[in-house]
């Protein structure tokens, strides 16, 4: 294979793993931009699979499946429908959460249905270890026809395996999870010949998805929309039951390849801090002296250093006074490049400290039961529970309570926070 030929795209749902092993694949050969007409993150990064292969990583929005909710989740539906897409991978590596592997496998029958090569990267094997479960790979793979490879992406390890497996020539699997019905096998026969599909799901998900395929034209899209309407195809009846469908197929492999633990130990005291964290009472003193602990570390713990830059700038302006005759240029360092310079890194420890907490919170899964918690009273205002930390954290300082909107999926809803 030449070099520079092999596109591959990172997925799976938000958390998994995939930043952490973008950055072991790439390194610091990475390049951050932003999708076409849209402001969600691309990341494109280079790695060096072999010495004959070399391949260009693209990490994907966090998603759960292809039928899209969020402009993150259209952006990659979009990516793996067109093959003329300029992002259309050659492979896809799906992280999953082995700890909670279920809710991983949904996106990946989509893939396995759409004949996109794809390859399972099990992150967090050591939690689910820890948790009781035990997962035969072997059984996992033989049962996807697709390879399974252990990983631990924040530690690195499984790498070398994972960029073996790259390398090597893959084929889509053969399994097919979608079974269509016979009341809707004239419709997909119908689409599949006017569009010179190659498997039903295809045709399948040009029905589903005819809004969201931004890559049809206006007449393609209402030419789809005409032959549903004839032959009485309604999208959100058959998702039902399609999900259905695919669900089944996950828990007879769930079955077939995963051993849970014999006690339940593990799960009450999941479900115990559950409980105490969501209380209609005790959840929001808990949320509320959460937010008092982040609003004084911005505020008060990152005075240290803000004073010590701002000390350092005010040096080196003197230092300049002293060392530069006056004139043009001298104006220019000491009213110009220096205090500029000088104003915006005074930021750093706000923003850095800001972050830190954001990926504590989201890393142990808090952020999740906030959102829960706080959603309710944050829809009577039109904003997402997501919206809390950057409003609370703006009472300290705006600039990274502005960036903190990051988090929140909805353009809508980032904006009016």
């Amino acid at each position: 294979m030449e070099l520079g030929k092999l596109k591959i795209a990172l997925t799976g749902k938000p958390n998994a793993g995939k930043s952490s092993l973008f950055n072991h694949l790439t390194g610091l050969n990475q390049k951050i931009g932003n999708f076409p007409g849209v402001t969600v993150d691309k990341r494109i990064g280079y790695c060096q699979l072999d010495n004959n292969t070399q391949a260009e990583i693209i990490d994907l929005p966090g998603i759960y499946s292809l039928y899209p909710r969020t402009l993150d989740e259209k952006i990659v539906t979009e990516i793996f429908s067109d093959q003329q897409n300029n992002l259309y991978p050659d492979k896809v590596v799906l992280i999953a959460d082995a700890t909670n592997l279920k809710n991983c496998l949904l996106l990946l029958t989509q893939l396995i249905d759409l004949k996109i090569p794809t390859i399972v990267a099990l992150n967090m094997m050591d939690l689910a270890a820890k948790s009781g479960l035990s997962i035969d790979v072997k059984k996992l793979s033989a049962s996807l026809d697709m390879p399974v490879v252990m990983i631990n992406a924040r530690k690195g390890h499984g790498i070398f395996e994972l960029k073996r497996v790259l390398a090597e020539p893959l084929a889509a699997s053969r399994k097919s999870v979608f079974q269509i019905g016979d009341e809707i096998k004239k419709v997909i026969s119908v689409i599949r010949e006017k569009f010179q599909l190659a498997t039903d799901y295809e045709a399948y998900h040009f029905l589903q998805q005819t809004e969201n395929l931004i890559f049809l034209k206006p007449e393609q899209r209402n030419e789809i929309k005409a032959i549903a309407k004839e032959h009485s195809f309604f999208p959100h009846k058959y998702q039902g039951a399609e999900t259905i469908m695919r669900y089944g197929f996950i828990q007879e492999l769930l079955n077939t390849a995963i051993v849970k633990p014999s006690h339940r130990d593990w799960k009450r005291v999941s479900h115990g801090i559950d409980k105490v964290l969501t209380h209609k009472v005790g959840g929001y003193v808990i949320f509320f002296a959460v937010l008092f602990l982040i609003f004084q570390a911005i505020f008060a713990w990152a005075q240290i250093p803000m004073d010590f830059i701002d000390s350092s700038f005010a040096q080196l302006s003197n230092v300049l006074a002293k060392e530069l005759p006056e004139g043009p240029f001298f104006e220019l360092l000491s009213q110009g490049i220096v205090p500029g310079i000088g104003g915006i890194v005074i930021f750093i420890p706000q923003i850095a400290i800001l972050f830190a907490f954001i990926a504590i919170l989201e890393e142990s899964g808090y952020m999740a039961r906030v959102v829960f918690l706080m959603d309710k009273i944050m829809r009577k205002f039109g904003l997402n529970g997501k919206s809390v930390v950057p409003l609370m954290s703006g009472w300290a300082c705006a600039i990274p309570a502005i960036m903190a909107t990051r988090t929140i999926d909805n353009w809508k809803e980032r904006l009016i926070t």
